[in-house]
């Protein structure tokens, strides 16, 4: 494969898009993902299955993938999973990813509201940058024996609750608290400032209920070497 050929980007139904590469000998399929999201195992099976393609896998996150494709210029990786909320507008800036080629991929396996959802939010000019391959949920905890009406993310500034929160140091909880206050995040990824707007209120927000918040936490994880 060319060192020229820009990233094909999916948050991606892996599997069912790397079996759409032509397989020739000594091809090798490079993909740049977080740790954990290319299991061995699954790497092991899928060579088995397509013998003359030989998987590569580099280990990174969000802002590494897209530093390193800023860096070789979109090229050197053939697929990249990144978050879908760090496509559209890192494509804008810097174009670093290719499109999908829909009628390669088998989505027969991916749930139809999620597939809408991240195609919704990475495609640009009609063509499709991501579709899903790994999600989950971030959520509220409450001891309702003792905090009966905690029921959103607006909650957690109620100064009932003053000193007897905590919130996880991470940018989905940005997200969380916008939609909480009417706002949607994900419709203002194509407009800078409007998504700026967002998160800027949102930040005034959290600034000004910090007293609610006992502790910070984050899930430190690592790469496999």
């Amino acid at each position: 494969m060319s060192q020229h050929k820009k990233t094909l980007i999916a948050a991606a139904t892996g599997l069912a898009l790397l079996t759409s590469v032509n397989a020739s000998a000594e091809t090798t399929l490079r993909l740049l993902t977080w740790g954990s999201y290319a299991p061995d195992k699954v790497v092991q099976m899928f060579e088995e299955k397509y013998p003359d393609i030989k998987v590569e896998v580099t280990f990174s996150n969000n802002e590494e993938m897209i530093s390193k494709l800023r860096a070789t210029r979109g090229a050197g990786f053939d697929l990249a999973q990144p978050s879908h909320d760090r496509i559209h507008s890192a494509q804008l800036e810097y174009n670093i990813y290719k499109p999908l080629d829909m009628s390669k991929i088998d989505l027969s396996n991916v749930d139809s509201t999620l597939l809408d959802g991240v195609k919704a939010n990475t495609t640009i000019d009609g063509k499709v940058f991501s579709v899903p391959h790994q999600w989950g949920t971030t959520g509220l905890m409450a001891d309702k024996t003792m905090a009966a009406d905690f029921n959103s993310w607006g909650d957690i500034c109620d100064p009932q609750y003053k000193g007897k929160t905590s919130m996880r140091l991470k940018r989905t909880i940005l997200l969380a608290m916008a939609f909480d206050m009417g706002e949607d995040p994900f419709a203002a990824y194509g407009d800078l400032d409007k998504y700026q707007g967002i998160l800027n209120k949102v930040t005034d927000k959290l600034i000004d209920c910090k007293d609610n918040i006992k502790a910070y936490w984050k899930v430190v994880t690592t790469c496999p070497p």
